[in-house]
Protein backbone atom coordinates (compact mmCIF):
# COMPACT_ATOMS: atom_id res chain seq x y z
CA UNK A 1 0.00 0.00 0.00
CA UNK A 2 1.29 3.21 -1.39
CA UNK A 3 1.40 7.07 0.83
CA UNK A 4 -1.83 8.10 -1.86
CA UNK A 5 -3.52 4.95 -0.43
CA UNK A 6 -3.22 5.51 2.62
CA UNK A 7 -4.13 9.44 2.52
CA UNK A 8 -7.52 8.20 0.71
CA UNK A 9 -7.49 6.22 3.42
CA UNK A 10 -7.04 8.57 6.33
CA UNK A 11 -9.65 10.75 4.70
CA UNK A 12 -12.49 8.86 3.73
CA UNK A 13 -12.46 7.46 7.84
CA UNK A 14 -11.87 10.87 8.79
CA UNK A 15 -14.94 12.72 6.75
CA UNK A 16 -17.28 9.84 8.05
CA UNK A 17 -15.77 10.51 11.62
CA UNK A 18 -15.64 13.87 11.67
CA UNK A 19 -17.67 14.53 14.68
CA UNK A 20 -15.84 12.07 16.75
CA UNK A 21 -12.85 13.90 15.78
CA UNK A 22 -14.29 17.72 16.72
CA UNK A 23 -15.14 16.49 19.84
CA UNK A 24 -11.92 15.30 20.98
CA UNK A 25 -9.94 18.39 19.32
CA UNK A 26 -12.18 20.37 21.43
CA UNK A 27 -12.07 18.21 24.94
CA UNK A 28 -8.31 18.74 24.27
CA UNK A 29 -8.42 22.23 23.83
CA UNK A 30 -11.00 23.12 26.29
CA UNK A 31 -8.49 21.33 28.83
CA UNK A 32 -5.63 23.03 27.61
CA UNK A 33 -7.83 26.64 28.26
CA UNK A 34 -8.93 25.47 31.88
CA UNK A 35 -5.40 24.74 32.66
CA UNK A 36 -4.14 27.91 31.37
CA UNK A 37 -6.84 29.90 33.16
CA UNK A 38 -5.87 28.21 36.53
CA UNK A 39 -2.09 29.04 36.23
CA UNK A 40 -3.44 32.99 35.09
CA UNK A 41 -2.75 33.00 31.87
CA UNK A 42 -6.52 33.52 30.20
CA UNK A 43 -9.45 35.34 31.52
CA UNK A 44 -12.55 33.61 33.32
CA UNK A 45 -14.71 34.79 29.85
CA UNK A 46 -11.96 33.61 27.39
CA UNK A 47 -12.45 30.20 29.19
CA UNK A 48 -16.59 30.23 29.79
CA UNK A 49 -17.06 31.51 26.02
CA UNK A 50 -16.02 28.71 24.50
CA UNK A 51 -16.77 26.31 26.62
CA UNK A 52 -20.89 26.76 25.96
CA UNK A 53 -20.34 28.19 22.46
CA UNK A 54 -18.63 25.49 20.46
CA UNK A 55 -20.66 22.25 21.60
CA UNK A 56 -24.03 25.11 20.25
CA UNK A 57 -21.93 25.79 17.44
CA UNK A 58 -21.27 21.77 16.60
CA UNK A 59 -24.84 20.85 17.43
CA UNK A 60 -25.92 23.35 14.98
CA UNK A 61 -23.67 21.90 12.28
CA UNK A 62 -24.53 18.36 13.01
CA UNK A 63 -28.32 19.20 12.79
CA UNK A 64 -27.96 21.55 9.77
CA UNK A 65 -26.38 18.73 7.98
CA UNK A 66 -29.11 16.03 8.36
CA UNK A 67 -31.81 18.40 7.16
CA UNK A 68 -32.90 18.16 3.15
CA UNK A 69 -32.13 20.75 0.90
CA UNK A 70 -35.55 22.39 0.77
CA UNK A 71 -35.56 23.04 4.72
CA UNK A 72 -32.29 24.87 4.75
CA UNK A 73 -33.51 26.98 1.65
CA UNK A 74 -36.43 28.06 3.56
CA UNK A 75 -34.08 28.66 6.78
CA UNK A 76 -31.69 30.74 4.53
CA UNK A 77 -34.92 32.73 2.80
CA UNK A 78 -35.96 33.18 5.94
CA UNK A 79 -33.17 34.30 8.08
CA UNK A 80 -30.89 36.04 5.71
CA UNK A 81 -33.99 37.78 4.40
CA UNK A 82 -34.90 38.91 7.74
CA UNK A 83 -31.27 40.25 8.49
CA UNK A 84 -31.22 42.49 4.92
CA UNK A 85 -34.75 43.48 5.09
CA UNK A 86 -35.29 43.67 8.98
CA UNK A 87 -32.61 46.07 9.49
CA UNK A 88 -33.45 48.69 7.52
CA UNK A 89 -37.43 48.63 8.42
CA UNK A 90 -35.76 48.81 11.98
CA UNK A 91 -33.68 52.16 11.42
CA UNK A 92 -36.50 53.65 9.67
CA UNK A 93 -39.02 53.03 12.61
CA UNK A 94 -36.30 54.26 15.04
CA UNK A 95 -35.39 57.28 12.95
CA UNK A 96 -39.39 58.41 12.92
CA UNK A 97 -40.03 57.09 16.82
CA UNK A 98 -36.59 58.81 18.37
CA UNK A 99 -34.76 61.12 16.31
CA UNK A 100 -37.22 63.49 13.95
CA UNK A 101 -38.23 66.74 16.05
CA UNK A 102 -41.92 65.81 16.13
CA UNK A 103 -40.95 62.07 16.87
CA UNK A 104 -43.20 60.92 19.90
CA UNK A 105 -40.45 59.09 22.09
CA UNK A 106 -37.74 61.56 21.63
CA UNK A 107 -37.77 62.95 25.29
CA UNK A 108 -38.16 59.47 27.34
CA UNK A 109 -35.26 58.18 28.92
CA UNK A 110 -34.83 55.14 31.08
CA UNK A 111 -36.67 52.27 30.85
CA UNK A 112 -39.38 52.89 28.35
CA UNK A 113 -36.97 53.85 25.71
CA UNK A 114 -35.11 50.59 25.78
CA UNK A 115 -38.26 48.86 25.77
CA UNK A 116 -39.84 50.32 22.90
CA UNK A 117 -35.90 49.98 21.38
CA UNK A 118 -36.26 46.30 21.52
CA UNK A 119 -39.99 45.92 20.71
CA UNK A 120 -39.13 47.66 17.69
CA UNK A 121 -36.15 45.64 16.86
CA UNK A 122 -38.42 41.90 17.27
CA UNK A 123 -41.25 43.51 15.54
CA UNK A 124 -39.14 45.26 12.44
CA UNK A 125 -37.35 41.50 12.17
CA UNK A 126 -40.16 39.58 12.45
CA UNK A 127 -42.07 41.38 10.14
CA UNK A 128 -39.52 41.22 7.89
CA UNK A 129 -38.92 37.12 8.40
CA UNK A 130 -42.83 36.70 8.08
CA UNK A 131 -43.03 38.64 4.90
CA UNK A 132 -40.10 36.75 3.47
CA UNK A 133 -41.69 33.28 4.21
CA UNK A 134 -44.70 34.09 2.60
CA UNK A 135 -42.55 35.26 -0.40
CA UNK A 136 -40.31 32.21 -0.46
CA UNK A 137 -43.55 29.89 -0.50
CA UNK A 138 -44.88 31.59 -4.03
CA UNK A 139 -41.18 30.81 -5.04
CA UNK A 140 -40.90 27.32 -3.06
CA UNK A 141 -37.53 28.94 -1.56
CA UNK A 142 -35.52 28.87 -4.89
CA UNK A 143 -32.77 30.78 -5.34
CA UNK A 144 -33.34 34.32 -7.18
CA UNK A 145 -30.43 32.90 -9.44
Amino acid sequence: MNVKEKIKIFWKKFTENWLWVTIGVYIGTILMGWIEYFRGFLPLIGVLLPTFLIPLLLFGIYYIRKLNIRTINRLIWTIGGASAMGFPIWLFVNYILFVVPWAPFREYHGILRTVIFILSALLSYGGAAYILDKLGKKRDFRRFM
